[in-house]
């Protein structure tokens, strides 16, 4: 690119115009015209609504796959109102945003503005990515490739292929998926109308907008045929809770029937450590968690985040996933319980570390303890599964406090190995 006057020009047809905190293409210019009408459904009426998505563990999830950090750039292709691109800035990384709708990079450039970062912002014809081979480290696919049609997308994962650095990643995260699409519209009709999953999955004012849904099968074939490698793994929310959440969970076909898909994909070789939780190999955990502050994919199961966000609440059992170091001496966890009958019946506690029992020990009364365990000399360096289980539980609505009907057992505040 070239600067001239207030506009870049490039040798190889593209021109744009900076104004509003972004850089467009010139009005006279036929590269947006393939898909203008397109970008006039995207509006600032739009993102503004409640129909956009904002839901924190979805962006808490592409935040930590993406990996932002000083030196590390990163594209948002289709970056809508910056929400991903700023938070990715905020952390150190060299961030470009391209999207296909003026309004949402207007928004963006507000967004940086209000946060005080700087966040390279683009106008994009929907198909070319103005910027050399190799030049990002992780380019991030949010809730785009259902919005786009099959000959788009294929265009697109050839441009992500050819920007990729030689071991960088593709983040895709689309939603709802065509397998839990087809299923609720099977029960709905089997039922009568009775059991409408679908209505949980679409939300008709917006439906216009999605053009494809994707399975794993769908999308893996568009990155297999553009020579990228993929891991891929399923995640319920829309449904989350519901009882075709927990037969699929029960049956082992999370992945196939849940109603998000997460996809990881690279030029190397992708390793999967766990067939379960294939993310993890793409994780860079701290053996130090914080566990109001931690990442939803340190979270395996069993907690629930408070309201004040300075604790996890756990039932029964929980467990979280933390890197053991190479050189490692004790586990340290700190906890309380707010069990209104600790002061007559003690609650016992068990913790383990990669299946190793670390030890037990009583909890008497409801002050905040910091609890140490040595460490087995057998348990391996790298990502490991912390699980801790009670003998008791309560509950509060039980007990006057509130309405909370759940089995609690412990207030979890932090998970070190030192």
């Amino acid at each position: 690119m070239a600067l001239a006057g207030d506009s870049m020009q490039c040798g190889c047809g593209f021109s744009f115009t900076r104004s509003d905190g972004f850089a467009f293409f010139r009005d006279e210019g036929n590269h947006i015209e393939k898909h203008s009408d397109l970008a006039d459904l995207y509006n600032a009426e739009y993102y503004e609504s409640a129909f956009y998505d904002y839901t924190d563990s979805r962006l808490d999830t592409l935040i930590t796959l993406a990996k932002p950090s000083k030196g590390r750039r990163i594209l948002d292709l289709g970056c809508g109102p910056g929400e991903v691109a700023v938070r990715c800035a905020k952390l150190g990384a060299e961030v470009f945003g391209v999207d296909i709708a003026r309004d949402a990079l207007r928004l963006s450039g507000r967004r940086c503005a209000r946060e005080g970062v700087r966040v390279w912002l683009f106008e994009f014809d929907g198909e070319r990515v103005p910027f050399r081979d190799s030049t990002f480290d992780t380019i991030i696919l949010s809730d785009v490739v259902e919005h786009i049609y099959d000959d788009t997308l294929d265009k697109l994962v050839a441009e992500c292929y050819r920007l990729l650095t030689p071991n960088g990643r593709l983040v895709i995260h689309t939603a709802p998926t065509k397998n839990i699409i087809l299923l609720s519209k099977v029960i709905k009709a089997a039922s009568f109308g009775r059991v409408d999953f679908h209505a949980r999955l679409i939300t008709p004012a917006y439906e216009h907008l999605h053009v494809r849904y994707h399975s794993m099968e769908s999308l893996r074939r568009f990155l297999k045929g553009n020579s990228l490698n993929c891991v891929m793994w399923g995640e319920f929310r829309y449904l989350q809770g519901s009882i075709l959440e927990k037969l699929s969970r029960k049956l082992g076909l999370g992945n196939l029937l849940s109603d998000q898909l997460w996809c990881v994909a690279s030029k190397e070789r992708l390793e999967v450590k766990m067939k379960d939780k294939p993310y993890l190999g793409f994780l860079e955990l701290p053996s130090s968690l914080d566990l109001g502050k931690c990442s939803d994919l340190c979270v395996n199961y069993g907690f629930y985040a408070a309201e004040e966000e300075c604790f996890r609440w756990m039932g029964r059992s929980a467990s979280i996933f933390i890197t053991v170091p190479e050189h490692y001496d004790r586990l340290e966890v700190e906890l309380l319980t707010s069990n209104p009958y600790v002061d007559h019946s003690p609650v016992g506690v068990s913790a383990y570390l990669a299946s190793h029992l670390l030890g037990k020990f009583s909890i008497s009364d409801k002050d905040l303890h910091k609890y140490p365990f040595k460490i087995p000399e057998n348990v391996r360096p790298g990502i490991a599964e912390f699980k801790i289980e009670v003998d008791t539980t309560f509950i509060p609505k039980d007990c006057g406090i509130n309405q909370d009907c759940r089995e609690l057992g412990l207030e979890v505040y932090r998970v070190e190995i030192v």
